[in-house]
């Protein structure tokens, strides 16, 4: 049953257009000189319904990433995947070590076994909470703008919303944001590089409908993955920026 499985995957893999180099979207040194591996966004790992719209978009923006680097890049198509990871999973279940670490280590394992490569990359959408000071969140390597239109408002007195403060200086307090989360590991189960970068904010701010007093109002973005300039930055900074206490070797 697991042969039947890996060599499925294999026959439905989706190989990328030839490559060519470009200086900024390099990958790091930690992805090896050979073959790529793309394993499709949150295989093993659920995304929250908040980061679910951002799957298909970042998936999108990272084949086009890797495409402009100089190595060869396969990605695996997500329904034999997707049969592979149950497999998997079912005996890790078995054993002492249930971990997801566990499950990838096993799954570039099996794909060694159809395929010669050197690095395989489990991406996940993440959540996260970015800090907000002035007029800007910073998350997981990046920094971006956050628009208030009472920021300088001489009536500001009243935030509706959580863990977060306004004034004629800017702002303070917290906002949720998505990254991506990249796990790196080689054909023999070995996590060589794990990092984060921060995509885009979930939430943004709105004036709230009041008389006499300024008011803000936190809400869900409507189409917080639209900007792909944005998730190239959080793609490119999630493989150049090491979390600090992954078990990378």
């Amino acid at each position: 049953m697991l042969h039947r499985l890996f060599t499925l995957v294999l026959f439905t893999l989706v190989l990328l257009a030839t490559p060519f180099t470009t200086a900024s979207a390099a990958p790091p040194a930690d992805l090896g000189n050979g073959r790529v591996v793309l394993v499709p966004v949150n295989l093993g790992i659920r995304a929250n319904p908040e980061v679910e719209p951002g799957m298909e978009p970042v998936w999108k923006e990272m084949l086009e990433h890797f495409a402009e680097g100089d190595r060869p890049v396969t990605a695996l198509e997500r329904t034999s995947a997707t049969a592979l990871w149950n497999e998997v999973m079912a005996e890790v279940e078995r054993s002492e070590n249930k971990d997801v670490y566990a499950a990838y280590a096993l799954f570039a394992q099996r794909i060694a076994e159809q395929l010669e490569y050197d690095t395989i990359v489990f991406p996940s959408l993440v959540l996260r909470v970015a800090r907000l000071i002035g007029n800007g969140a910073s998350w997981d390597g990046v920094r971006r703008h956050v628009a208030s239109p009472l920021v300088g408002h001489e009536a500001v007195n009243k935030i509706t919303g959580p863990d977060l403060l306004v004034s004629r200086e800017g702002l303070t307090g917290e906002m949720a944001a998505a990254s991506l989360h990249v796990a790196v590991l080689d054909g023999e189960g070995e996590l060589r590089f794990e990092g984060a970068g921060g995509l885009t904010l979930l939430q943004e701010l709105e004036q709230g409908d009041t008389r006499g007093d300024a008011e803000l109002a936190v809400k869900m973005k409507d189409d917080a993955f639209a900007n792909p300039d944005e998730l190239r930055e959080g793609i490119e900074t999630a493989f150049r920026k090491p979390l600090p206490a992954s078990r990378a070797h």
